[in-house]
């Protein structure tokens, strides 16, 4: 089963289009101001803009506000956001907002199991599995998700074309994924969005 693809650390409109044209089934725009990926508002509209509207657009937040991130989602007209370091009844004020919220959960790299994941994620709940406090570029084992990945669930750290088929071997949910294609941080390269997807297709 082919598994969602988020695209994410988008900070061109014309990366969006290459990567939902290749096979990308969300894109997410980073709104964390020490990333070298990061956008505002406006330029995360402009990027969203370019898709079909089915295509999931979602903004990236660490340590935010909700009544921020509830602004900017507004701002950027979507209403899918990731969170990194939000306590639970901030998550859920914004689920009451009508929000989709992406979950993280961090992860060390030289962990010998997976971290509680709770609430049950689901398709209309999701959750990310990352290392630490995402952005690293690094991997955890994935031979701690078993012959399949928890449901509801994107796998972000390190993925890559040259390792997608690894990791298709655990049927994973989701794959979320940024400096694997890039050619600067926040410059996709059309090449490797390509060869990713390619792989993918290969390891279905």
């Amino acid at each position: 089963m082919r598994p969602l693809v988020k695209i994410c650390g988008l900070t061109r409109a014309e990366d969006a289009r290459a990567a939902v044209h290749c096979g990308a089934t969300h894109i997410g725009c980073v709104m964390v101001e020490d990333s070298p990926r990061c956008v505002n508002a406006d330029v995360a509209k402009e990027v969203f803009d370019v898709v079909e509207p089915d295509t999931v657009r979602v903004l990236v937040f660490k340590n935010e506000r909700p009544e921020k991130i509830l602004a900017t989602a507004g701002s950027a007209s979507t209403k899918h956001v990731q969170v990194y370091g939000l306590e639970e009844d901030e998550t859920l004020r914004l689920e009451q907002e009508g929000m989709t919220v992406f979950r993280v959960v961090g992860i060390d790299p030289t962990a010998r199991s997976l971290p509680s994941l709770s609430p049950v994620p689901s398709a209309k709940r999701p959750a990310v599995l990352d290392v630490r406090g995402g952005g690293s570029g690094q991997r955890f084992s994935w031979g701690l998700l078993g012959a399949h990945a928890p449901t509801g669930t994107f796998i972000a750290g390190g993925v890559c074309p040259e390792n997608i088929s690894e990791l298709m071997e655990h049927r994973p949910f989701g794959v979320d994924l940024s400096s694997g294609v890039e050619i600067a941080p926040g410059i996709k390269d059309p090449r490797r969005l390509q060869l990713f997807f390619e792989n993918l297709e290969k390891s279905l």
